[in-house]
C-alpha cells in the first residue's frame, strides 16, 4: 500500500513540467519560505519522450499509453518531492498546541509555548495599550477645542486651571478662572494674571 502524505493549507504548490517548489506560510503573519527547487528527472528528458511518444504512437498508436506511464511517473516525483519540502521547511514553523496554527518564529511565544495570538508579548500589548490611551486622550483634547463655532483666537479653548472645555466663555465655568486673554492698550495679548504687556510693557488693566 503506498505511503500516506501528512499535509497542511498553508502551502502554495509553485511546481511545474521542468520541477518542483513549494511555498509555505505563517498562519498568523503570512510571511512564507519557499523550498529549494528540485528538477523534475522526467521534465529534463521530456522533449526525448515525447519524441518517442509521437514516433510509437503514429506507428502502434500507443500513444495514450505512453503519456499516461509519464503522468503516473510525474505524480511519484511530485509526491517525493512534496515530502522532501515539508521536512526542508518544518525547522521555521512551530504547531501551535492551542490553535493548531502553523507560525514562523516571529509570531512565536517561546516563553508560553503558544503562538502569539493565543499568548501576546505582554510588554508589547503594555506599549501598544499606552499609545492607543494617548492617542485617544489627544483626540478628545482637539473635539473639545473645535466644537465651537466663531473666532476664538483670542482664548484658551481649555482652562489652564483645570482644563475644562470653556469655548467663548470669558471664565471657566467649572473654576471660576479668566480665560479669555487680556490686550494691552497697544493691542497685544496678555496672559492671564500678567500685569504688563511682555511685547512692549505697557501696564494692563485688572478688568
Amino acid at each position: 500500500m503506498a505511503a500516506t502524505i501528512s499535509f497542511t493549507n498553508n502551502y502554495r504548490d509553485l511546481s511545474t513540467d521542468t520541477g518542483f517548489q513549494f511555498e509555505f506560510r505563517c498562519d498568523r503573519c503570512q510571511d512564507g519560505v519557499r523550498s529549494s527547487f528540485k528538477p523534475s528527472l522526467l521534465g529534463t528528458a521530456s522533449s526525448v519522450l515525447n519524441v518517442a511518444s509521437n514516433f510509437f504512437g503514429n506507428l502502434f498508436g500507443v500513444s495514450g499509453a505512453a503519456n499516461s506511464a509519464r503522468n503516473a511517473t510525474w505524480e511519484r516525483e511530485h509526491d517525493a518531492a512534496f515530502r522532501a519540502a515539508a521536512e526542508e521547511v518544518a525547522p521555521h514553523f512551530t504547531r501551535c498546541p492551542r490553535c493548531t496554527g502553523y507560525v514562523c518564529k516571529h509570531c512565536w511565544n517561546e516563553a508560553a509555548g503558544l503562538c502569539a495570538n493565543c499568548a501576546p508579548d505582554l510588554g508589547g500589548e503594555l506599549a501598544a495599550a499606552r499609545s492607543d490611551a494617548a492617542l485617544q486622550q489627544m483626540r478628545e483634547k482637539v473635539y473639545a477645542s473645535a466644537q465651537f463655532s466663531g473666532d476664538i483666537a483670542g482664548k484658551h479653548t481649555t482652562c489652564p486651571s483645570c482644563g475644562a472645555p470653556t469655548g467663548d466663555m470669558k471664565f471657566c465655568g467649572q473654576c471660576g478662572t479668566p480665560v479669555a486673554l487680556r490686550r494691552c492698550s497697544n493691542g497685544h495679548e496678555v496672559g492671564p494674571g500678567l500685569r504688563f504687556c511682555g511685547t512692549c510693557g505697557e501696564r494692563v488693566s485688572d478688568e
